[in-house]
């Protein structure tokens, strides 16, 4: 069974960056976030510390500074966000989460051909 990952919101947005291009350093990660969210380099470097005890991160000594990568996958870190809303929000029912949103929402009729593609694929899992 693959580790459950919880991340923050703001460990989120430092996963994205990481997860789009790494590995990355302290500087390049406030440079990319100095603007929005508006972070300094010193909430940069204690976010990173917290991420590397929680072990989603590590980091590598590079020449001049640390090299920092994911150690989480984004799809594991949405598989388990995913549950977790599932269980607080609609008490471990999919369906009731599939139903809410399908009468909250106007999809597409791309977005039902996508649900349908979906659902195809996992009937075929379990025949």
């Amino acid at each position: 069974m693959k580790k459950v990952i919880m991340l923050q919101p703001s460990e989120w947005i430092i996963m994205e960056k990481l997860w789009e291009n790494p590995p990355k350093t302290i500087m390049q990660l406030y440079h990319e976030l100095k603007e929005d969210p508006g972070w300094s380099k010193s909430t940069v470097n204690t976010l990173l510390g917290r991420m590397v005890k929680k072990d989603i991160i590590y980091y590598e000594e590079g020449k001049k500074a640390k090299l920092y990568y994911p150690k989480a996958a984004r799809d594991d870190a949405a598989v388990s966000e995913t549950r977790s809303l599932i269980e607080r929000v609609y008490q471990g029912s999919v369906g009731m989460m599939m139903s809410t949103l399908i009468r909250n929402h106007n999809l597409t009729d791309e977005d039902i051909r996508e649900l349908y593609e979906i659902l195809g694929e996992a009937v075929d899992k379990h025949d």
